[in-house]
């Protein structure tokens, strides 16, 4: 039987929550030091924001990138430490990120350096923050319909260019979100409640992943020209090819398109489960990710260590599951 492999998931933007630094801020000198870093970075006190900022602090689109990125890179270092400390020896074999994730994992990639990491992500969140300032987008899940379903009510509740909705992320067959302008939305949003669909608003002011943000998307591909890429020390998944990025050139393009391409998600974990993978491990605010694993491959173990104390972190059953496997 094969081996089993391990992915770390990196979650995006409307992962985040008040006072999500703060348990692993408490424990982690690493953790620690990477807020630090970003402070200096960014020249505010992101921790605090963190910690003490409001659901609305944190919906900013400037402020929630940055947020997210480092805090998910904080636990990432978090538990590092965890495992040096009791002389573990547990790895990715690939790294795995939805949407903004992404760029969070090129980080733990070492593809790029952490401080590069966070300029990144201020700079991706000012250029998305723009589109709101223009007209007011959003995003919303969508349960209980399927695709072809969900691809026909975004182009019923779509007038025209400047009031449309589109899918964004493919999660699971039957979880999807749209993004768009929020009068369209809100349009499609109603057209799924009547056929029987839950749907959930979610906490963003983007229109994330449409072509709403090619002009944005372009934008961005030149800042991330201006960046130094190397290979990455683990491979990286691509949210919008479900195909393994090995390259530093292959995680540049992906960063530089994703802006206005849809995320494949239960593609990805078809991807990962095809390579192998049976342990997936979410290291960032929330547990999404992991949850939508575990309604996709319920046989794996698929957990996040967001909201525990890095003394919680189930590493004995990853051991265990590494031995069944």
């Amino acid at each position: 039987m094969p081996k089993s492999q391990i992915t770390y998931m990196f979650p995006g933007q409307g992962a985040q929550y008040p006072s999500m630094a703060e348990p692993i801020c408490k424990v982690s000198k690493q953790a620690s030091r990477v807020f630090e870093e970003a402070n200096e970075i960014l020249n505010y006190n992101l921790l605090d924001l963190c910690i003490n900022g409001s659901e609305n602090d944190l919906k900013n689109t400037l402020v929630t990138q940055p947020a997210i990125v480092v805090t998910s890179m904080a636990l990432y270092k978090g538990l590092e430490e965890k495992l040096t400390e009791e002389g573990i020896n547990i790895f990715p074999d690939i790294l795995s990120g939805h949407s903004l994730g992404i760029l969070t994992a090129a980080i733990a990639s070492n593809s790029l350096t952490l401080k590069d990491g966070i300029e990144i992500a201020s700079k991706r969140g000012g250029i998305m923050s723009k589109n709101y300032e223009i007209k007011p987008v959003t995003m919303s899940g969508i349960i209980g319909l399927n695709i072809d379903t969900v691809e026909e009510i975004c182009k019923e509740a779509t007038a025209s260019q400047k009031d449309r909705v589109d899918v964004a992320n493919y999660n699971l067959e039957n979880q999807i979100v749209i993004s768009g302008h929020t009068s369209a939305v809100n349009k499609a949003a109603k057209i799924a409640q009547s056929k029987k669909a839950k749907v959930i608003n979610l906490k963003v002011r983007v229109s994330s992943h449409t072509s709403l943000h090619i002009e944005e998307s372009n934008e961005f591909a030149e800042i991330i020209n201006n960046y130094d890429f190397i290979k990455p020390e683990t491979p990286v998944l691509s949210n919008i090819s479900s195909k393994i990025l090995n390259s530093a050139e292959k995680i540049k393009f992906e960063l530089s398109n994703q802006m206005h391409k849809p995320v494949l998600w239960y593609k990805n974990m078809e991807t990962l489960s095809k390579n192998n993978i049976s342990i997936f491990i979410e290291i960032g605010p929330g547990n999404v990710l992991s949850r939508l694993v575990k309604k996709f491959m319920p046989h794996v173990l698929s957990f996040s260590i967001s909201k525990d104390s890095i003394e919680n972190y189930p590493i004995g059953k990853i051991l265990d599951h590494k031995e069944e496997f």
